[in-house]
């Protein structure tokens, strides 16, 4: 072990355990624009900060900007960081913002972010380019966005993920991603899993790990050619010919109203397919549209209970307009292709070298409704937890009936059982030693000790809490090994492993 660095270590610790941990100072970033610091709406406790600021990756148009949301309940010890990557046509406005003169009122039981952010994570979300861009335009108008892909999207979670780490003085955050989110996560992880993450979390959004059965036929070059030569720079939220935001927000203020849209103008069809009456008001014929739309109850499986009408009609109201064309154009070829020549970075092909733990959750009547539906565990971390959710369609995950229970909760379990260790150790194994930096992960049952390639692990039979120490003992075919933490420095030892450094 390099003596120098031990010996710094172990400064570091004796004096963490006679002094408190000196605070990381919050400053602003070049170009970040402190633009609201608001309450939320039946949360007094709770506090959203937002800022803005164009984005560094080109172009530089007028609609290159993002956003980031910060999320936090005044007064209660912070457990964590977690930054929720929005889905398609979402936004961290749309997941984490409900100001006090909102028309609706968001809950925790439908609002993952409130529900974390009540227990003490620091939450943040960000607005994606495309939420700066005017609903009121046409498709016509949105040649700007043909060069809207990943290298654009990695670059501003990017910016987003460092402001995040600047304002809470996170040295590693935890990730999640809701549908495409969980997707950007994941390619955002093959990047950065060892600079910035913790953790991740899919909502909805993605297997694990790469799904196989590339043709490397897909020819990204002309799939471009097409879109830019049709002007189908963009794909419309919803069904385009009805304009279906402004449909979801005339029926949000008007839940009683006819079954008419504009006013005056009958939507199709008349009558109810399922009660073979004609629409009560609004509000049904949209309930209907939403369990209809991706198959019964792909979108949310309202006539079984799994989603509220009211809830699902708020959240199509906020959706963003517009999506670049050009992601899933992308995302097409990278899947299609091993060593995809299109692209500047192959993310599915280095998923394998991720090395957090992963947490996903996955749709019964979304995600699995072709029967194809897989969790794949293609990481690097063991630690790998698959949920399926059989009746919920894909906004029940988010904002369902049941999502406080099934997703809001063993998320919040899975995420304060964990620790990450860094530091310097060795472990002895057939009298060799291995010797160098070191990463310890913790879970609720498993001790996982990584050095020099070489992995081992205990099984956790001891777990104890007392203020600001924590201390954890495994057993395993390295005999035992005790953990201290204290505040943010950590030292284990057992007869065949040691271990200095801090918890991050």
């Amino acid at each position: 072990m390099h003596k120098t660095k031990v010996s710094a270590l172990i400064a570091l610790f004796v004096i963490g355990l006679v002094t408190s941990a000196i605070p990381v100072s919050s400053y602003s970033s070049d170009g970040w624009t402190l633009v609201a610091e608001r309450g939320v709406k039946a949360y007094p406790d709770l506090m959203e900060t937002v800022w803005q600021k164009n984005a560094s990756a080109p172009p530089h148009g007028s609609y290159d900007k993002i956003g980031l949301h910060r999320l936090v309940k005044v007064g209660i010890e912070r457990r964590g960081v977690l930054l929720i990557l929005p889905g398609t046509w979402s936004s961290g406005e749309q997941l984490i913002s409900n100001p006090p003169e909102a028309p609706w009122t968001k809950y925790e039981n439908y609002t993952h972010a409130i529900y974390w952010a009540n227990r003490g994570f620091d939450v943040y979300s960000i607005d994606y380019r495309t939420h700066f861009v005017p609903n009121i335009l046409i498709p016509a108008q949105l040649l700007f966005m043909k060069d809207w892909g990943w290298d654009q999207w990695i670059s501003d979670i990017k910016e987003a993920v460092d402001k995040a780490k600047e304002v809470s003085g996170a040295k590693r955050i935890y990730m999640s991603g809701e549908s495409f989110g969980g997707s950007a996560a994941m390619n955002y992880a093959s990047k950065y899993w060892e600079e910035d993450l913790k953790g991740i979390i899919l909502l909805d959004g993605g297997t694990g790990g790469k799904r196989g059965g590339e043709t490397n036929t897909y020819n990204l070059t002309k799939a471009i050619e097409v879109m830019i030569a049709t002007k189908t720079w963009s794909r419309e939220v919803g069904a385009p010919a009805v304009g279906a935001v402004f449909l979801y927000k005339y029926a949000l203020a008007n839940p009683g109203a006819p079954a008419m849209f504009p006013p005056g103008n009958w939507l199709l069809p008349l009558i109810n397919p399922r009660t073979g009456l004609p629409w009560t008001n609004i509000t049904e014929y949209c309930a209907y549209s939403l369990y209809m739309s991706w198959g019964p109850g792909g979108v949310t499986n309202i006539y079984e209970g799994y989603g509220k009408p009211s809830v699902m009609i708020q959240i199509m109201s906020t959706f963003d307009r517009y999506w670049p064309t050009r992601l899933t154009l992308e995302s097409t070829a990278i899947s299609d292709h091993i060593n995809c020549p299109y692209v500047t970075y192959d993310f599915d092909d280095h998923y394998i070298e991720i090395d957090n733990p992963l947490l996903a959750f996955a749709s019964g009547l979304f995600a699995n409704r072709t029967g194809l539906f897989r969790f794949v565990h293609g990481i690097a971390n063991p630690d790998f937890t698959g949920i399926m959710l059989p009746r919920y369609g894909h906004l029940d995950v988010y904002s369902g009936e049941y999502s406080e229970r099934d997703v809001s909760a063993p998320t919040y379990e899975w995420l304060i059982s964990h620790r990450m260790l860094i530091g310097l150790g060795e472990l002895r194994i057939d009298r060799k030693w291995y010797r160098g930096e070191t990463t310890i992960y913790i879970n609720a049952t498993v001790i996982d000790f990584k050095v020099d390639g070489v992995r081992v692990a205990w099984n956790i039979v001891d777990h104890r809490t007392d203020e600001d120490l924590e201390f954890y003992k495994g057993e395993g075919e390295l005999g035992w090994i005790t953990i201290l933490i204290y505040k943010e420095y950590a030292v284990a030892k057992g007869p065949k492993a040691f271990f200095l450094g801090y918890l991050v």
